[in-house]
């Protein structure tokens, strides 16, 4: 997902919004890639605790509004990197909302969606169906990489509307490297089974497990959703 998340900003953030120069929504802590790619288009990178105050997600909606006005595009990471937090349903239907309100894109990193404890996270897609969104309201990230422990299969895609999918193509075909067929390959596997993955999350409960015990007396600890 990082080479989709940072592209994202080039495919979809306008030279200007509404006149003024494009701000990007951020939640911080963050993964690098969202700034960078703010950065890399000449937007403002706008840094929006997601703290214990909040539930560790970002309150976008708390923004004043002329930056909202401004807002091209706003990332969101569920389950959040590094704290372990969950975006609810009723979080991902207030923010769609707020993005149709102000005319902006959410971009959801969803590639930590099959490390869960007792239940899967809604995505951000189920929402936008229930809700009737626009498609090009939403782009929706997964990867290999957490869900099949593949980072260096470099495999990952991303779900969007036309126009949305249009433009990252676009963008691929200028500066985007091809995975090679053999990898491909491996990769369609991995997608298409669901038997490691689940062998995958039994380990992560372990690991979960022992971090619990570890670090039960210690100030500020919270184990992951």
């Amino acid at each position: 997902t990082r080479e989709g998340l940072f592209n994202a900003a080039l495919a979809l953030a306008p030279e200007h919004k509404n006149g003024a120069r494009p701000a990007v929504l951020v939640p911080n802590p963050f993964y690098q890639v969202y700034a960078a790619s703010a950065l890399s288009v000449g937007a403002e990178p706008v840094f929006v605790a997601a703290d214990a105050a909040n539930g560790f997600l970002p309150d976008y909606a708390a923004l004043p509004e002329d930056i909202l006005d401004r807002t091209a595009v706003a990332y969101i990471c569920s389950p959040a990197n590094p704290q372990g937090a969950v975006a609810s349903r009723d979080y991902l239907t207030r923010l769609l909302l707020l993005a149709d309100r102000h005319d902006f894109t959410v971009l959801a990193d969803e590639c930590y969606s099959e490390i869960w404890r007792t239940s899967p996270p809604v995505g951000a897609l189920e929402v936008a169906d229930e809700l009737g969104t626009d498609p090009e309201r939403l782009a929706v990230f997964h990867s290999l990489s957490k869900r099949s422990n593949l980072p260096g299969l470099r495999s990952g895609f991303v779900a969007g509307g036309p126009e949305s999918i249009r433009r990252f193509r676009q963008i691929r075909s200028y500066g985007g490297a091809p995975l090679p067929l053999p990898l491909q390959h491996v990769a369609e596997r991995a997608w298409g089974d669901e038997a490691h993955v689940e062998v995958n999350r039994a380990m992560y409960q372990e690991k979960f497990r022992i971090a619990d015990k570890i670090f039960a007396g210690v100030q500020g600890y919270e184990g992951p959703e």
